[in-house]
């Protein structure tokens, strides 16, 4: 048994205990703490402020690079998609001034947007008696159609009625079968379909190459549940129909110009998809930041080169071989043989040292042909400028980034 002296004694010590600690805390050891704790919060505070500003530069010098990406786009892409006409078909919840921005990089490049489909969030309504309608309907319109192969199962769905029905593929050739099927899909309110200026189903006929702009759909919806992981494949059968039909196709998707921990949250699932299934990669391309300067100028080659049979996978993502692929040797448009060939240029008079136009630039200062640089200084000997007329000298194969299949 504990006695009553044993407690005493022990609340004693307790007490002095706590005395000696207020009164060294209150003395020279509090000084000495306090003082530790400033000087780490002052280094903290330091170490903030330096990291800030080296986030500011970065960010400035990164929308530098982007104005100067911006400034060279319309050169570096010219005539690359020259007597193309491509159809961009946008996913639920695309980004529309994504669409926007890449219909205007590939008119910049010479080609024409045929059509452009937006999906509606129809597409993938999980609701049983939707997704019923949807299977009768690709039943319906399959039957006049050449579709492709589903990526699972043997039936057609409507992701392959669609690969088919937008880029032409009728089962019987010249039937139109595949303007029947986008006009049903339409009134089904599945997809909205606006064709370019000058452009119509009749015509002009289909599109010879395919842009896919990837949608909402994110990494994390996919993780998160059942509706994301079919939405997933719902995209990715459409993919794989326009791959197996041979059709040239780019798979642009977003997100990845955007700080994310770790960065394979900000990529597309689509985008990642593709990459991750063989079959895929091998026969379609895919850009993964065409919400950046640099990745539209990329979607515009990638596409030129699938184009080329040589599809390639390009962005910032994880899994790109490249921020872009090489630039191609631009397309020459074939030349018009029902007009009158224009003659010769006439070969000016040589303008005598010390009379007008003496700097070059004649009375009215305008750039002469031999003017090429940006300050208008005409080209010194052993210049490398090209004559008038003289073929590209770009590389005919890439060269970084290129690809390898």
């Amino acid at each position: 048994m504990i006695d009553f002296r044993y407690h005493l004694v022990s609340l004693v010590a307790v007490f002095m205990a706590l005395a000696v600690g207020i009164v060294l805390g209150a003395g020279p050891l509090g000084q000495e703490i306090s003082s530790t704790l400033e000087a780490q919060v002052r280094d903290l505070r330091e170490e903030r402020n330096g990291l800030r500003d080296q986030l500011d530069q970065a960010e400035a010098r990164g929308d530098l690079k982007d104005q100067v990406v911006e400034v060279v786009t319309p050169t570096v892409t010219m005539d690359q998609l020259t007597g193309h006409r491509v159809a961009l078909v946008a996913m639920p919840g695309a980004d529309r001034n994504l669409v926007g921005e890449l219909q205007d990089v590939i008119s910049g490049a010479g080609g024409a947007v045929a059509v452009t489909a937006r999906l509606d969030n129809s597409w993938t309504d999980p609701n049983l008696e939707r997704s019923a309608e949807r299977h009768e309907l690709a039943a319906q319109l399959a039957t006049d159609l050449a579709v492709p192969s589903p990526r699972t199962g043997d039936e057609p769905t409507v992701e392959t009625v669609l690969a088919a029905a937008v880029t032409g593929q009728d089962a019987v050739a010249g039937s139109g079968a595949w303007r029947l099927a986008m006009d049903e899909l339409g009134a089904a309110g599945l997809l909205d379909a606006s064709w370019g200026v000058g452009q119509d189903a009749v015509t002009t006929g289909p599109p010879d190459s395919v842009v896919l702009v990837t949608g909402s759909l994110s990494t994390a919806e996919v993780e998160a549940g059942e509706d994301g992981e079919a939405r997933l494949e719902q995209a990715l059968d459409l993919v794989a129909g326009f791959g197996d039909l041979g059709v040239p196709t780019l798979v642009a998707g977003y997100g990845t110009e955007a700080y994310a921990a770790p960065v394979q949250t900000a990529e597309s699932p689509v985008v990642r998809g593709v990459r991750a299934e063989a079959d895929l990669a091998d026969v379609v391309s895919s850009v993964d930041n065409i919400e950046g300067p640099s990745g539209q100028l990329a979607a515009v080659l990638a596409l030129r080169w699938t184009i080329e049979d040589q599809p390639g996978h390009w962005g910032l993502g994880t899994d790109a071989v490249a921020p872009v692929p090489a630039v191609p040797q631009p397309k020459v448009q074939e030349a018009d043989t029902t007009t009158t060939a224009p003659g010769p240029f006439p070969v000016p008079e040589p303008t005598a040292p010390g009379g007008d136009g003496e700097d070059g630039a004649g009375e009215t200062g305008t750039l002469g042909p031999g003017d090429s640089s940006p300050t208008g200084e005409a080209p010194t000997e052993g210049s490398s400028a090209a004559e008038p007329g003289e073929a590209p000298t770009t590389d005919a194969v890439p060269t970084t980034g290129a690809p390898t299949s």
